[in-house]
């Protein structure tokens, strides 16, 4: 039996209210933490089973450099210990060196070029190496280039440290957006080929960087408000992205994640699969079906996650199909738009 009709066999059984075309339908996820962020790594040697019993054949793995750095303060995330010149990169070096051991024995490729986003679309597991905050080039493009090198193709630019490049979300603004370094490296992830990530940074960072940018940009995680985010705004209110800026990103070719922190688009546990969905489809009638993909964020969020494992996507999909949605906008929203992205980026490398 062709790999194909066997995954469909087994998504159909796992899954029987799907219909055939949907059951092929690829997934990715374009922000994932499974196994490097909390103590549950022991998924890492199986990740590749994971995803293909889930059928999600792209994941946007991301490794957090100011991870170790970071903790809990006034009800939301923020930096709490010190960090010397060097200690942003040897976090990246630790969290990679687990993630290249891990990909050694699980049977998942790394990402690198659109043969491979060819061979994802197909169903083979792939991971997009990601890093999410641009802290471990500490302030400088030197390491870029070695970056590059060992499969990063999706880099975040900010996160929740001061930094170089720009403002966050989360912390007073110093620079009026982008910083000089952040304008500079925006240009540089252009001709590396790989995505530029928008999420955490402000709304005056966007500006700089739509302006800059000569290939889609992304905002890979969290969730769509009428309203407008602060610096000092409770809990994950400073962490939305207002409609404003999601039209933005929209209108440039981009895509918007939605993360699965339930509470921030008005869904409790109980109502997790079918929220997210509900939710995706709002997102849709906002921006537009060729702008909506999935950034779950898993092992990221606190309490109040809706997707807590791979196959939760998988349900996601069946839920939007028994909401009415037709295939073609599932397979843009499961997987089309942030390989599309993904494309583009990789494209536009300059040797």
């Amino acid at each position: 039996m062709k790999r194909r009709s066997f995954m469909t066999s087994v998504l159909l059984t796992l899954y029987p209210s799907l219909n055939f075309g949907q059951s092929l339908i690829p997934i990715a996820d374009a922000h994932n933490h499974l196994g490097v962020l909390r103590r549950n790594d022991e998924r890492i040697p199986i990740l590749g089973q994971l995803m293909r019993d889930s059928g999600i054949s792209l994941l946007s793995w991301t490794i957090v450099p100011d991870g170790p750095f970071l903790g809990l303060r006034g009800g939301g995330i923020t930096q709490v210990r010190p960090a010397n010149s060097g200690d942003f990169k040897a976090s990246y070096d630790r969290q990679m060196g687990q993630i290249l051991g891990g990909l050694k024995v699980n049977g998942v490729k790394v990402l690198k070029n659109v043969e491979d986003l060819l061979e994802s679309a197909k169903g083979a597991p792939y991971v997009c190496l990601t890093s999410e905050g641009a802290d471990f080039l500490e302030g400088n493009l030197d390491s870029l280039e070695d970056a590059y090198e060992q499969g990063i193709r999706h880099i975040q630019l900010v996160h929740y440290v001061k930094n170089p490049v720009g403002d966050i979300q989360t912390e007073r603004p110093e620079h009026g957006g982008l910083t000089s370094f952040g304008k500079e490296l925006v240009g540089a992830l252009n001709q590396k080929g790989i995505l530029v990530d928008l999420a955490h940074s402000t709304s005056e960072s966007i500006s700089h960087a739509l302006e800059i940018s000569k290939t889609p940009i992304i905002w890979s995680h969290s969730y769509i408000s009428n309203t407008t985010s602060s610096w000092n705004s409770s809990g994950f209110r400073s962490r939305l992205l207002s409609l404003k800026d999601a039209k933005r990103i929209a209108d440039s070719g981009g895509a918007v994640g939605l993360w699965a922190l339930g509470p921030s688009f008005g869904v409790g546990l109980g109502g997790g699969i079918d929220g997210y969905a509900s939710e995706i489809i709002r997102m849709v009638n906002l921006i537009g079906a060729e702008h909506v993909m999935f950034g779950s964020d898993q092992d990221g969020l606190p309490q109040g996650a809706v997707i807590n494992q791979l196959s939760d996507l998988r349900k996601v999909v069946e839920s939007l199909s028994t909401k009415g949605l037709d295939e073609k906008t599932i397979r843009a929203i499961a997987f089309e738009n942030y390989a599309r992205c993904l494309k583009t980026a990789m494209q536009n490398r300059k040797s």
